[in-house]
């Protein structure tokens, strides 16, 4: 579409550098990319119970930090809404950088396990100067390989410790750890099968549009790749912080289907944990 044919939306002419195979406003007037604006939903959603559990808990001890990395979920959930509904440059930036929100506090978290409250504060104060400087740096120059260097460098440094924690805060050969290493090793996969919808929504978009075309609505939305790409790395995201938050505090880990939301709770017993005599076994006396 050219610049005439925006004349009627809402937002107007797309600014953003990025705009993804969904057909601009092909929907509504009002939003730019209707199923990459709704997808994000997902995002809000884990975020919400990742909070409502904690409060069920009684979050031992009002540790603000278990809260900060659900509330930079939902950041990330709704800084993408209103990228993908308005197809602005600014808000793409709100887009890009809350990721960093939702993963920073994950960061604090698995390199403070064992570290005395000073130790944190001062680990703290350095992740949010870094912070700081790479949002300015970004805003500022628009570039995008130190952006994402430094957002990958997070998850895999998140993910590392996350399988450390696994191996130090569980019992080997015990139940709980064959279950956790099920969440794991699903969210893991869910977030590698995102990044994978992501790459196929640039690299086959021609592919895709005319086989949205050639399907016709409604069947057409299941092939918004990069509506996938925000479910699976909701999930993933999710699972890892729950999972991260479930291995810090300190909570009893007999069962930790009951910490964690489905399709985690599904994981802990599923191939993904090894469907061998022990973990069946353990389920069923659980639930004796």
């Amino acid at each position: 579409m050219d610049r005439n044919n925006y004349a009627d939306c809402f937002w107007g002419y797309p600014t953003s550098k990025a705009n993804f195979c969904e057909a601009d406003y092909a929907i509504s007037r009002y939003i730019g990319e209707f199923i990459n604006s709704l997808s994000n939903v997902i995002y809000v959603v884990y975020g919400i119970y990742g909070l409502h559990q904690l409060r069920q808990k009684g979050n031992k001890n009002g540790d603000p930090l278990r809260t900060l990395s659900y509330w930079g979920l939902i950041a990330v959930g709704v800084c993408s809404v209103v990228f993908h509904v308005s197809l602005k440059y600014h808000t793409q930036m709100m887009d890009d950088l809350s990721m960093h929100f939702a993963t920073t506090p994950v960061l604090h978290r698995v390199l403070t396990v064992n570290s005395t409250h000073r130790d944190s504060l001062v680990i703290g104060t350095v992740l949010g100067a870094l912070l700081a400087f790479l949002l300015t740096f970004h805003m500022m120059t628009d570039e995008l390989i130190v952006h994402s260097a430094s957002f990958v460098s997070t998850v895999t440094v998140i993910g590392v410790q996350t399988i450390r924690l696994v191996n130090t805060r569980t019992q080997p050969g015990s139940i709980s750890r064959l279950q956790m290493w099920g969440i794991v090793r699903f969210g893991a996969v869910i977030f590698n099968v995102g990044y994978w919808f992501w790459l196929a929504d640039q690299w086959a978009c021609g592919f895709f549009t005319k086989a949205r075309d050639a399907i016709g609505l409604p069947w057409a939305f299941v092939l918004e790749l990069h509506g996938w790409w925000h479910i699976c790395t909701g999930i993933g995201a999710y699972i890892f912080i729950a999972v991260v938050d479930l291995l810090v505090s300190g909570e009893d880990m007999a069962d930790p289907r009951q910490s964690v939301a489905w399709p985690a709770s599904w994981a802990a017993t599923s191939i993904f944990a090894g469907r061998g005599p022990s973990v069946e076994a353990g389920v069923r006396g659980k639930q004796a």
